[in-house]
Parts: structure tokens; sequence; C-alpha cells
């Protein structure tokens, strides 16, 4: 609650006849979010369902696109509400052979696709450094509060061919964070191109990660009469909505998922101002 009084305290502090400036801002970039864990440990588990798919790629950051109002309400300073979102993949190919139902052993590929993307809802305070009325400015930012969700998607996508036909098979997990924390600080300026219009360019560096993930729904398609080993009619070792999405390390211990966003954000974009 903190940012609460902050934002109470300025505006007791603006003079009374005075109006802040606003702008607008829209940005891309790149986010170098290092999911440590993600990296190191989920994305090398495999399938709870036979065949079992092994590792995957690490990601490394992905693009970060968002939007920002921005409030002049002291003559060096000024606070920024900003929405963002990021989202990024990794995909594996596996091939190889197994039983499936009558058919005896058949060749198969599955596709294994993880996705994980952040939405980010935060107040930042704006100090200026340098400040030329409609010509360059150059800031100080700093994060006052910040609300992150993370979602999770995690898809494996079997085809089983035989010699007339193929069968196509998955189990699907969709999870979502129970909050997490966010702090930001960094760098940042415009350069005005006509006195309601500049270009800009922010570097940030965060520290943040989330709460564990929770399953919202897992299910698969396979059936009986397909005669894969442990994938049918053992639900009760699947997870199910409200678990902790889970890996086990190399000493054999379950640890729940926690998505690490630390890292370096490097964006550019266009301001309004009103």
């Amino acid at each position: 609650m903190s940012f609460v009084f902050f934002i109470f305290f300025l505006a007791l502090a603006w003079p009374g006849d005075a109006f802040p400036e606003v702008n607008v801002h829209v940005y891309t970039g790149f986010s170098q979010a290092k999911l440590k864990a993600l990296n190191a440990q989920q994305l090398q588990q495999r399938t709870f369902i036979p065949p079992r798919v092994g590792g995957s790629p690490k990601i490394d950051g992905g693009s970060i696109h968002g939007i920002g109002i921005e409030w002049r309400i002291r003559p060096r300073f000024s606070l920024l509400l900003k929405t963002s979102f990021w989202e990024e993949k990794s995909t594996a190919i596996e091939e190889s052979e197994m039983l499936f139902q009558d058919f005896g052993i058949v060749p198969f590929q599955a596709n294994r696709v993880t996705r994980v993307s952040f939405n980010e809802y935060a107040l930042h305070g704006r100090y200026h450094l340098i400040d030329k009325p409609k010509k360059q400015r150059f800031y100080v930012d700093i994060g006052l509060f910040s609300l992150i969700k993370v979602n999770y998607r995690e898809d494996y996508n079997y085809i089983f061919r035989t010699e007339s036909q193929e069968f196509l098979r998955n189990t699907l997990s969709r999870a979502e964070s129970e909050g997490g924390y966010m702090l930001e600080w960094g760098l940042g300026g415009d350069h005005y191109l006509a006195s309601w219009f500049a270009v800009n360019i922010d570097i940030l560096y965060r520290i943040g990660k989330t709460r564990r993930l929770i399953y919202k729904s897992f299910r698969h398609t396979f059936l009986e009469r397909d005669v894969v080993d442990d994938a049918v009619g053992n639900d009760r070792t699947l997870p199910q909505p409200g678990d902790p999405v889970a890996f086990v390390d190399q000493n054999n211990v379950r640890h729940a998922l926690e998505i690490d966003l630390s890292g370096w954000e490097l964006t550019a974009g266009i301001r309004f101002f009103f």
C-alpha cells in the first residue's frame, strides 16, 4: 500500500492551478528473462504419458510489446502507468517406434511445444536529468509497483503412422501463476520530431519471479485400445486442476516451478504529447 500513499502525497503537493503534461507511449523491444528453473529443469522433464518425449531447447528471451501513459506532475518528475506483454516458446520433435493398438510396432512422431507468456501492470516514477523542452530529455526510470501474471502452456502432439492411416493423439496442459513481484530500474530518453511527437529508447533491468504455477487443466486424448503403456486408466497419476506445476531434480526431489523473469529489457517506441 506504500505506493498509494506515495501518489496521495504527490497529489497534495501539486500546485492548485497546475495541470500535468500527459503523453501516451507505445513501444516494442526485447526482454531477456532468465527463466532459470524452466530452462534447466522443466524443459528437460519428460511427458507424463508414453511415448515419453525428452528435453526442449531453452528459451533465451523474446519480444515485448506495451503501452504507457505518463503524467508530468512536477518540473523534473513524472509518473508512468504501463502494461506490457511478452511471450516465447520452445519446440522439440522426437521420432521413434512403439506398440500401438493391434498394428504392432509402428513409427510415431511427437511434437512438444512449451509456451510461456506474462502480462505486467506497473507504476513507475521518472526523474528527468536532462530536459530541453520540445527537443530532448533524458531520465532515470524506477519501478514503484508491479503486478505480473504468467500463463504456461505445454502441448504434446503425437502422430502414429500405420500402413494405411495416421492416428493423432495429444496431451494439453494450461497453468497460471499465483502472482509474483517485479523490481525495475533503468535509463531512457526522448528525441522530439515535433512538439507533439517523439521517438524513445529505454533500457531497464528487472528482478522478479512468479510464485508457483497452478494447473488450470490437463487432459489427453489417448484411448484404452491404443495399448500405450500407462497411458490410460491411470488418471490419478496425472496433474489435476489446482495442482502445482512441478519438476523432479537429479536427486529425485520434487519442486514447484517458479518462473524467473529477471534480466535486461531494451525497448524503442513513439510518444504522443497532449
